[in-house]
């Protein structure tokens, strides 16, 4: 055993087994308590900031707490990607908003799994994807129906 202390290493290796053992991914479990923990979605007009880091490593904490409390664990994590903050930003930089949201997606999403947080990947969404904004419109469609 090294008696150099390698935070880096450590890190990489720990998050490559949380990966290869699917450890964050949830399922269902009728013999355990459910728990949901959703952080705000980031808009992903840059890069991760400290305001990010304090607001996911909270919701973090609570998570891993209810794990170890043995309950079934969703902390999903998803984009707030449509809407102005994004579009804002990409035409201050100049960039398509398009190819300017999934860039920051693709950097944001490094950073904060750089950070280790546990999050369940396979439930990731993006609020700019067709596949989930259609059912919010067809959600207030049918609200505007019933007025």
């Amino acid at each position: 055993m090294t008696k150099e202390y390698n935070p880096q290493k450590i890190e990489e290796e720990i998050q490559a087994t949380w990966d290869e053992n699917d450890s964050f991914s949830v399922t269902e479990d009728p013999n355990k308590e459910k728990f949901y923990c959703l952080s705000m979605f980031p808009y992903p007009s840059g890069s991760a900031h400290m305001g990010h880091v304090r607001n996911y490593t909270l919701g973090d904490s609570i998570s891993r707490f209810q794990r170890l409390l043995g309950k079934n664990v969703m902390q999903p994590m998803g984009w707030d990607a449509f809407g102005l903050p994004a579009e804002n930003a990409a035409i201050k930089n100049q960039v398509q908003p398009a190819k300017w949201t999934d860039e920051n997606i693709t950097n944001m999403k490094s950073q904060l799994k750089r950070m280790g947080f546990a999050y369940d990947w396979k439930r990731e969404l993006a609020t700019c994807d067709s596949d989930y904004y259609k059912w919010e419109q067809w959600f207030f469609i049918e609200m505007l129906k019933k007025e």
